[in-house]
């Protein structure tokens, strides 16, 4: 029997990728990790052997559960999970000290990148250029220019790509995505969006808190969890910004604050408010979206939640967003808006760190398009670039940025930012 599981390469055995292991192990079903790179030889080699235990942890768990069952259809499937997990775990795992390397393994399909925010467009061009599919962990990069140059790779090469942002997909956000496209909620007057989240001092170590390390802050690494999300529910292009932004009651380099008022290219106007200082409080969402229609308004609050008995790395850690819809003096307009949660009802409620990846695959086995496009990041990436543009230069600034301003690259940045402290 052939096996038509994708057959991935890890580029990148850092911190994070001991997050996709665990992922990987529980994606055995419909993907094999073959090959692994990273140009430290030691942490390539330990990621194979943690992919391998992993999937042998996976096949003994699945045959725990084989025992206990009682559904002929559960047995054959548990069954057959086994089988293909213990095939996994004696798999040996290629391991490569660069990603040309394991780009020139042929029988990688796909890459999932884990590398650093600043090393993302080299190996996402190299692996479109060969016609491999991409995963990468987010921001999908640095800069405009990277974007646009790791874009046109993949529309070139009619690959498969995703950037890393779980909260796009619970159903409350593909609810919110739904009602603003079909219009319901009339006319858009306003749009905001808030990160609500806290980094202390401490958190910044290693690369955390640098421009070359981390590409910027509370917009950009950590922002992307509910802007990038905003500006895919909305639809609408950001066309003009002007922003404050900085290090407030931090020592780092880029921002732990950032507040920016935008005008979209409907018309509408909004704010973005990304913030790394908030002290937990019960009735601050961690991510709020909020629009106001002529006929109605919609309010998304999101969080990301760690099942407090999750025994695995992270895999079942999830996003939920709960959406509702107001209306002061058209309640009809409410009942249609409602009336969009039966089509979304087959969408999870929580979208899991493993679901986006099984997206992925999924859309690379169906040969399907991503849910959400490659416009969608990219966007991401020039709204935060011209942010700091903003804040520099104290001056709206329009969308979209040109090729020779040095806010397009990552030349352009805030320049009242301190070095970080070393720990």
């Amino acid at each position: 029997m052939t096996d038509e599981r994708i057959r991935v390469g890890f580029v990148g055995c850092g911190g994070i990728s001991r997050l996709y292991a665990d992922i990987y192990a529980s994606l055995v079903d419909i993907a094999q990790v073959v090959a692994v790179a990273d140009f430290v030889d030691e942490l390539a080699e330990r990621k194979r052997t943690t992919l391998s235990e992993g999937y042998a942890m996976e096949a003994r768990q699945a045959r725990m559960m084989l025992s206990e069952t009682r559904s002929p259809e559960e047995h054959g499937r548990l069954q057959q999970r086994v089988e293909t997990a213990e095939a996994a775990a004696k798999t040996k795992i290629r391991k490569y000290g660069s990603h040309e390397e394991l780009l020139r393994d042929s029988d990688v399909q796909a890459i999932v990148l884990l590398t650093t925010p600043p090393v993302r467009r080299e190996p996402t061009v190299a692996a479109a250029e060969t016609g491999r599919h991409v995963f990468t962990q987010g921001p999908m990069a640095c800069s405009v220019a990277e974007a646009d140059a790791m874009t046109a790779a993949v529309r070139k090469a009619g690959v498969k790509f995703h950037s890393q942002c779980g909260a796009r997909y619970p159903r409350g956000m593909v609810l919110a995505r739904k009602a603003v496209k079909s219009g319901r909620l009339g006319k858009i007057g306003s749009a905001r969006v808030e990160l609500n989240w806290f980094r202390p001092q401490s958190y910044y170590k290693r690369w955390h808190g640098t421009w070359d390390g981390e590409g910027g802050g509370a917009s950009f690494h950590h922002g992307r969890y509910i802007i990038d999300p905003f500006l895919w529910v909305l639809g609408s292009r950001i066309e003009e910004i002007f922003a404050y932004s900085g290090p407030t009651l931090r020592e780092i380099e880029h921002e732990s604050l950032s507040q920016a008022v935008v005008k979209f290219d409907n018309g509408a106007t909004g704010t973005i408010h990304a913030s790394l200082l908030n002290h937990k409080q019960s009735l601050t969402p961690e991510g709020r979206i909020e629009v106001l229609g002529y006929d109605a308004s919609m309010l998304v609050g999101e969080a990301y939640h760690s099942p407090p008995l999750n025994t695995t790395l992270g895999r079942n850690n999830y996003w939920q967003a709960e959406t509702t819809f107001a209306s002061n003096d058209n309640p009809a307009a409410v009942d249609a808006l409602e009336s969009l949660r039966s089509e979304v009802a087959g969408v999870p409620e929580t979208a899991t760190e493993a679901y986006q990846s099984r997206l992925f695959l999924e859309s690379i086995a169906n040969d399907t398009e991503p849910l959400v496009p490659i416009d969608v990041p990219r966007h991401h990436v020039e709204v935060v670039r011209a942010i700091y543009k903003s804040t520099e230069e104290r001056q709206p600034v329009t969308l979209p940025l040109d090729k020779d301003d040095p806010f397009y690259t990552t030349a352009g940045k805030l320049t009242h930012g301190v070095k970080r402290p070393q720990v």
